[in-house]
């Protein structure tokens, strides 16, 4: 009764100091009902202490043996009296700490379905005081973001900056990638270009070489024509020796269309002087002289015959030039831009690089003025993790009998269900077997006058087509025909019998008649 007595005492001014004012009233109210329970009790502990008075267990056995009783682990327990012992909690008193701290493994431990009124208004008293140490520390750690918020501000824009440069970098590299590929196609253009100007000067140099043989063998033939031919024909040789005019002569000799016998004439009647040649070699001489003008004339030709050609083939030189000035102008061009790209992409690099020093040189800062705020943050977030869900747990703990019930009751709802469920069906079943049969009878109703009609009408025209045939063949006729066409063939014999077969059956019929 004493001890009883001792925690309705603690409870009042405890209760009324800590807790809010609208939870003093029930402060009061939890300690008057321990108050009216007490003597109850301690009349019972009166008697059995009476009876022996054994030596009372330890502190720690009582509560292991009263937190397996509601089973509830010590790790959970521990964590409540953190609650109690949390130094926000300045506010309790020790005597109201000591008092809630006996009265916890009887009243938030005790599942909810079996706690008294005194016992919610303890786990009542634990959530308010849970409540206050919460408020406190996150007031602070707003007090704390609010502190440190331009740090935040300065890092927040340190951040945006790098990610603007890293974008900036992100599109310079595409940029650069695209004059990259820009360039490598210009190139290859220009390798083409190259390609074909040369291939265009091959040919044009195999075509202008017979020309250009023929331009220069006419030129040889015209100057020997009027120089050293001339001077050996006319015999003016003046202080040059024949022979060696005639030696100046001998390769173009070569060039000409002369038969052996003139070719070996030839000699002869050059170094002879105009005075000592006869006949033959004058004759000799004017040949050769032909043959000059001839050969002159017939390279003249060519020459003229093969320059449309020539024209032609440097016509597609010069587009060649031109398709090659134009490509390497496109690839000067697309290397220009490759550079610039470039150049654009370092300076996005260095930005990005001194971005991100920047946040570097700013984290010691940083750190230096968040870290109260950080250990706050973190403080708040374990006590909600580990205390807060450690009293929701147990304030909305159950008792094993209301489970029981519960899930009975579960059960027998689900079982509820299953039956309508399957009553349902078998309605559905039923309800499609009776549309199923009033569907039929539906139809055969409907089909039953339709038959009895057609019946009728088929015995009518029976009827009508027996009286036709008492005039005319009889209903024995028929049958006797139709049995003669389906008998097997008889006999010539038996054809006397088949004959006389009517008659008999028609004067059987005229007596039915």
């Amino acid at each position: 009764k004493h001890k009883f007595a001792f925690l309705a005492t603690l409870l009042t001014p405890a209760a009324v100091e800590m807790a809010p004012k609208k939870a003093a009233a029930s402060a009061t109210k939890a300690a008057e009902t321990i108050m009216q329970t007490a003597p109850k009790v301690a009349t019972a502990g009166a008697k059995r202490a009476a009876e022996a008075a054994p030596a009372e267990e330890p502190a720690s056995k009582r509560l292991a043996a009263t937190l397996k009783k509601h089973a509830v682990s010590q790790s959970l327990y521990k964590h409540i009296v953190e609650i109690l012992e949390h130094p926000l909690a300045e506010n309790l008193s020790q005597d109201s700490r000591e008092m809630l701290l006996a009265a916890l493994p009887h009243s938030l431990c005790v599942p909810s379905d079996e706690r008294q009124e005194f016992q919610e208004s303890i786990v009542k008293m634990m959530g308010q005081l849970m409540g206050q140490i919460l408020a406190t520390m996150q007031a602070s750690l707003d007090a704390e973001n609010e502190r440190v918020a331009g740090s935040e501000a300065k890092k927040q824009e340190l951040e945006e900056t790098i990610q603007a440069a890293e974008a900036a970098l992100s599109k310079a590299q595409d940029v650069t990638a695209a004059h990259q590929t820009e360039l490598n196609l210009a190139c290859s253009a220009t390798q083409s270009a190259h390609a074909e100007l040369t291939k265009a000067k091959d040919v044009q140099k195999a075509g202008d070489a017979a020309q250009a043989l023929a331009r220069t063998d006419k030129e040889a033939l015209e100057a020997a024509l009027v120089g050293d031919l001339e001077k050996l024909k006319s015999g003016d040789v003046g202080d040059a020796a024949p022979d060696m005019l005639y030696q100046h002569l001998e390769p173009l000799l070569l060039k000409l269309d002369l038969d052996a016998s003139l070719r070996s004439a030839t000699k002869p009647a050059l170094l002879n002087a105009p005075a000592g040649r006869g006949l033959f070699d004058k004759k000799v001489v004017e040949e050769i002289e032909n043959s000059f003008t001839a050969k002159i004339e017939q390279l003249s030709k060519h020459i003229a015959e093969s320059q449309p050609a020539a024209d032609a083939r440097m016509l597609v030189v010069t587009e060649a030039e031109g398709k090659v000035a134009e490509a390497e102008a496109v690839q000067n061009a697309a290397a220009d831009g490759l550079a610039s790209a470039r150049a654009v992409q370092k300076h996005a690099q260095a930005s990005l690089k001194a971005a991100k020093a920047s946040l570097t040189e700013f984290k010691p800062e940083y750190k230096k003025a968040t870290e109260v705020r950080d250990q706050q943050q973190v403080q708040v977030q374990t006590f909600m993790d580990v205390n807060v869900a450690a009293f929701d747990v147990l304030s909305a703990k159950i008792s094993a009998k209301k489970k029981k019930a519960m899930a009975a009751a579960a059960e027998a709802e689900a079982a509820a269900m299953a039956a309508a469920a399957e009553a349902e069906v078998s309605a559905q079943a039923e309800a499609a077997e009776a549309a199923n049969a009033a569907n039929e009878a539906e139809t055969r109703d409907a089909t039953m006058p339709a038959a009895e009609e057609m019946a009728a009408t088929e015995e009518t025209e029976a009827k009508g087509s027996a009286a036709a045939d008492g005039t005319s063949t009889t209903d024995g006729e028929s049958a006797a025909c139709a049995a003669a066409e389906s008998a097997p063939e008889r006999s010539v014999e038996e054809t006397p019998k088949i004959i006389e077969a009517p008659a008999a059956i028609g004067s059987v019929a005229e007596l039915g008649a």
